[in-house]
């Protein structure tokens, strides 16, 4: 291991303490396999999880990296915002460390695709395309205004029908009743996340080029797509509850509503990275919680 890699700085490149969320798609998504179609193979959704675990590490080391490469804000941001800047680490040694992880991930990616089929490896190789190229390349992908909604299908939609695809591979073909709509609360609701994360760094990211929804529409506007988008996922768990697709105590999800906008409400007023922006998350993630073990309680009890 090099001199400059230690816990403390590895903490701060993966963002691993954002990892453990990884687990409530998995819970949801291994209960909506066995609630639709009464099945899950526990050895592909733990393979499943090892590879998302391992590729979200990954992912987060590579955008610290591409950032600092791509910064126009040399002297703020890449020098006092961007950890590689900040804790005078050595860039070369950051982008080795995202590519082992890259390579760390596929392995039991490829144990996953030997055992399911070549439809994992679509998935794999889209998800590593995403992970790669939303910081990567000439015009990477959280440079543009579809950022958020990318990320937010990605992570709150892709991760969860990967995961139902490979619980019920070999029993019933995927539906759109048995993934998209049953998922639709969580993308909803985690796109408000990544699209006030962008708000927070508008000035940020108008100063490195970065051109992203909340740069076209401003904070104001911004905030008002966030409480819609906001109140449109919640209320979608009685839709679900109401067509049959989820269970009926998952409709107690909702009344998280008033407690997530109060709980947001200092970010409605200011948006700022450091002062506001977790009470936003802290308080979405009450919803990607309560989401998923309400539906894993309602299916398995």
């Amino acid at each position: 291991m090099p001199k400059w890699l230690n816990w403390s700085v590895f903490y701060e490149l993966t963002e691993i303490y954002t990892a453990p969320l990884n687990v409530m798609w998995f819970i949801l998504g291994a209960a909506i396999a066995q609630y639709h179609v009464h099945t899950v193979d526990w050895i592909n959704v733990g393979l499943c999880l090892a590879v998302v675990f391992i590729f979200d590490l990954a992912v987060n080391v590579a955008d610290n990296y591409y950032d600092y490469l791509h910064a126009h804000d040399r002297e703020d941001y890449a020098q006092k915002t961007n950890p590689i800047g900040r804790l005078h680490l050595p860039a070369k040694g950051v982008f080795w460390l995202a590519w082992v992880l890259y390579a760390v991930a596929a392995i039991p990616g490829i144990v996953l695709v030997m055992r399911t089929g070549w439809s994992v490896a679509v998935f794999g190789v889209v998800g590593y395309l995403i992970g790669i190229f939303y910081t990567a390349g000439p015009h990477p992908i959280n440079a543009t205004p579809v950022s958020a909604a990318v990320v937010a299908l990605a992570i709150a939609f892709g991760i969860q029908l990967t995961c139902v695809y490979v619980s019920i591979y070999g029993q019933q073909p995927l539906s759109w009743s048995i993934v998209g709509t049953t998922c639709m609360p969580l993308t909803l609701i985690f796109f408000t996340v990544q699209l006030a994360n962008d708000t927070s760094d508008r000035d940020e990211d108008i100063a490195n080029h970065r051109y992203t929804l909340a740069v076209y529409l401003g904070k104001r506007r911004s905030v008002r797509l966030i409480q819609l988008f906001l109140v449109i996922g919640t209320l979608w768990t009685l839709v679900n509850v109401g067509l049959g697709l989820a269970p009926l105590v998952t409709a107690l999800a909702v009344i998280l509503l008033p407690v997530m906008w109060r709980g947001m409400r200092p970010f409605f007023a200011i948006q700022d990275k450091r002062k506001t922006f977790m009470a936003m998350v802290k308080s979405a993630s009450l919803f990607f919680i309560a989401y998923p073990v309400l539906f894993a309680l309602g299916t398995w009890l």
